[in-house]
């Protein structure tokens, strides 16, 4: 493992050497007065080594103009995740209806009016009449039509 860190270490040395030579500028002038600049220097002329002066490091301003972007963008998410959580809450509601309905059909279908009951207002049961079956079986088909639309175009 130390080997593995020297290694890194002596790479990275490597690598900071060769970016300072690479900075290092030379400039010397010619037979005919024409002054050179170059990263290596003359042979046989006098030259004169110079180090560029980097700018300072300035702030950046759009960094700061972000700030807003950025909370715009995640109450945005959280908006959209909120409505996407509400739209699955719905879509299963409506599916568990859907199924409640059809499972209610399949038993209204199964039966007739005369073999089931209801409930009379004072507590006594009594035979479903062919209207009430009517009734109770039309409002279970309209539940289905409500509930079970996206489910047959899914």
């Amino acid at each position: 493992m130390k080997a593995e860190k020297l290694l890194f270490l002596f790479g990275v040395l490597v690598v900071s050497l060769c970016t300072v030579q690479a900075a290092t500028v030379y400039r010397w002038t010619d037979g005919n007065g024409v002054i050179h600049f170059s990263q290596t220097p003359p042979v046989s002329r006098p030259y004169q080594q110079i180090e560029p002066q980097l700018p300072p490091p300035t702030s950046a301003p759009a960094v700061n103009e972000l700030g807003p972007l950025v909370k715009h963008y995640q109450t945005r998410q959280a908006q959209a995740r909120k409505a996407h959580e509400s739209q699955v809450k719905h879509a299963a509601e409506r599916e568990a209806a859907c199924a409640k309905a059809r499972q209610r059909i399949s038993y209204l279908e199964a039966a007739t009016a005369h073999r089931l009951f209801i409930r009379k207002p004072d507590g006594t049961r009594a035979r479903m009449t062919e209207p009430q079956f009517e009734k109770l079986l039309n409002q279970a088909r309209q539940a289905a039509n409500e509930n079970c639309r996206n489910s047959r175009n899914s």
